[in-house]
């Protein structure tokens, strides 16, 4: 590709090609970039565009980091307090890794992402057998997995701002899982599909398929995980 002499982000190394080629690993990154990450064009301004995924576990975006064999430093943000709907919360630190490479921005508007994506992203063409590697990255990024301990009932929850995005989601899974019951609730600001009990089971299993070949964020696996251990 043709580099900025001047250098810059460009100067450090990722594998350029790695969201041409599908994978388990490289489904998983895809799927975290769409719960998680964005897409910036700034070649007016710095020469390059960038890619950023931002998350409260320093771990996971560090088997990103591996995956797209990069070498890249992680920015920090450090912890605060948020006014939401009149309450404070106090929000963990939070970790950047960045890329400027306009080679991979480009693969990724070829997917269909975008700046400012949360909103109007839709469900990318993937081929069957990465599908759930692909909703694994986008649980982690931007999913719950919540266990009522009074009736030992687990739940799954996929969120967005993007109503279609979920809806297709939805109906992709369908198709793997044929009698499976969900429902898509508008909660103040962002849209959540759920699934309970059984069929909660079924989709975590679903995402959880073949787990050593690609990523996953360690305390919702463990989470999951301690949950099955109950119901034995």
């Amino acid at each position: 590709m043709d580099r900025d002499p001047r250098g810059g982000h460009n100067r450090k190394r990722v594998n350029e090609d790695f969201f041409k080629t599908w994978s388990p690993k490289m489904a998983y990154v895809l799927g975290f970039i769409y719960a998680d990450g964005m897409i910036e064009d700034c070649r007016q301004s710095s020469r390059t565009c960038y890619t950023s995924i931002t998350n409260t576990d320093l771990e996971v975006l560090k088997k990103i980091r591996s995956a797209m064999s990069a070498s890249h430093q992680f920015e920090v943000i450090p912890a605060k307090i948020n006014h939401i709907f009149g309450k404070d919360y106090l929000c963990k630190p939070r970790y950047v890794f960045r890329i400027g490479n306009k080679k991979i921005y480009a693969d990724l508007v070829g997917f269909g992402l975008c700046p400012k994506k949360s909103l109007i992203i839709e469900l990318p063409e993937i081929p069957r057998q990465y599908f759930h590697f692909f909703l694994r990255g986008y649980f982690d990024g931007d999913g719950c997995i919540h266990v009522e301990k009074s009736r030992r009932r687990l739940k799954i929850i996929f969120s967005s701002g993007s109503k279609k995005f979920l809806e297709q989601i939805s109906n992709t899974i369908k198709t793997f899982l044929k009698d499976i019951k969900f429902g898509i609730y508008f909660n103040r600001r962002t849209y959540n599909l759920t699934y309970n009990s059984k069929d909660a089971e079924d989709v975590s299993r679903f995402i959880y398929e073949n787990s050593e070949d690609a990523p996953c964020l360690k305390y919702k696996y463990s989470k999951y995980v301690e949950y099955l251990s109950t119901r034995k």
